[in-house]
């Protein structure tokens, strides 16, 4: 035990644990005294709450540079996949995919902290529909305000549709379909057969990705046209839909609130407290771009675009909205001021590095070795899916 404790003053030990005994605090150790052939040295035992300390200090750091090295690959696979893409002719949405899923923990493992590049890709969408708000004038929104009823009726339709098509037609169409197909009974069968289930997954393909559709739109210049102005009303539509799914998801599966006060609550706090939101920001948020505008300062007015678009987004979080709800309004508030296109210009390319950042998220999320052995389940769902959708929304159109 001398040996063992001079060893580790002179770090003559592994540097991993030198180093944990660095980071203990000499007024948290519990010194004791050991007795080795008559003689007394003193050695000092660590307690399990300084250990439980010093392992989280140096995960922090390993996380810090875990997430230095992804945003590293970020910028560089950002800097090589929009050229090439455009050399290929086609959306740069592909190869943020691939170079993801190439690099994600199903690949090569390159990205390691997917939690933390989630939330950094989470902004980039943030920043999308902020966007978005800036662009919509008074006549476009009218426009949009034409084409709520096609969202409306697309979100309800869809998930009553999925919904009864997996609990009574599902099981009478997936015998005939195994003769033909092999499909995983495991995967498949409690869908079937789980209300819950069959209710979560319509819920889910009610829904689509901003994410992916806008930049397309944009790319296509079809953002003018009257089936853009239709896409954007129904993706709007859907992301104000995902607090309410949000709240019914836990009633369905029988753990969100247990009475009907909880759930008028959460009802008023996102109606309300969110309208008395919008109401303060119509009147304070021009004012504060005035005021930021009049110390012309370029970074105080980057700062000021970013502090919006973010804490808007927080705010509807905080009331029980979606993030990107939050931002959208902020953009909205903002579009008739003057400062509109400088807010634009300053935030623009934080929204396509993040973009490119959240694309290459989801694709790191991606196994193919799953994909393959799955593949007549997925592409049967997938074909599934398209149809309920498309039977839905053309006869709409």
């Amino acid at each position: 035990v001398g040996e063992t404790s001079t060893a580790l003053r002179r770090g003559m030990v592994a540097p991993s644990l030198a180093a944990t005994t660095r980071l203990l605090r000499p007024s948290l150790v519990a010194r004791q005294r050991c007795s080795v052939r008559a003689f007394e040295v003193p050695f000092e035992v660590p307690s399990a709450a300084l250990l439980a300390d010093a392992a989280a200090e140096t995960s922090a750091v390993i996380s810090l540079d875990a997430l230095g090295n992804d945003i590293f690959f970020f910028l560089l696979a950002s800097v090589v996949v929009v050229p090439l893409s455009r050399v290929l002719n086609v959306t740069p949405v592909l190869g943020f995919l691939a170079v993801g899923c190439a690099a994600g923990p199903f690949g090569l493992g390159i990205l390691s902290d997917s939690e933390a590049n989630v939330q950094l890709g989470d902004l980039g969408i943030v920043f999308l529909l902020f966007i978005e708000g800036l662009q919509l004038s008074p006549d476009r929104l009218l426009k949009l305000g034409n084409f709520f009823k096609l969202g409306l009726a697309q979100f309800i339709l869809t998930i009553a549709a999925i919904t009864a098509a997996n609990l009574y037609l599902g099981p009478q169409v997936l015998p005939a379909a195994e003769r033909f197909i092999l499909l995983d009974d495991e995967l498949v069968r409690p869908i079937l057969s789980t209300p819950v289930l069959a209710f979560c997954l319509a819920g889910a393909g009610a829904l689509s990705s901003s994410a992916f559709v806008l930049p397309e739109l944009k790319q296509r210049g079809w953002e003018e046209r009257a089936d853009g102005t239709a896409a954007l009303a129904v993706l709007l539509l859907q992301d104000i839909a995902v607090a309410p799914l949000l709240v019914l998801l836990p009633l369905v599966a029988g753990s969100g609130p247990q009475s009907s006060a909880e759930l008028g609550v959460l009802v008023a706090k996102a109606t309300f407290g969110f309208g008395g939101v919008l109401v303060a920001g119509s009147v304070l948020l021009r004012q504060i771009f005035s005021v930021v505008a009049a110390a012309r300062s370029s970074e105080t007015f980057v700062a000021a675009t970013l502090l919006v678009a973010i804490g808007m987004g927080v705010a509807a979080d905080a009331l029980g909205l979606s993030t990107t709800t939050g931002a959208f309004a902020a953009g909205v508030l903002l579009a008739g001021s003057q400062y509109r296109q400088q807010i634009e210009a300053d935030i623009k390319p934080f929204e396509g590095i993040l973009l490119g950042i959240f694309f290459m998220t989801a694709g790191a999320n991606l196994d193919p070795a799953l994909c393959v052995a799955e593949w007549p389940t997925l592409l049967s769902g997938i074909l599934a899916f398209l149809g309920a959708k498309l039977g839905l929304l053309l006869p709409s159109c």
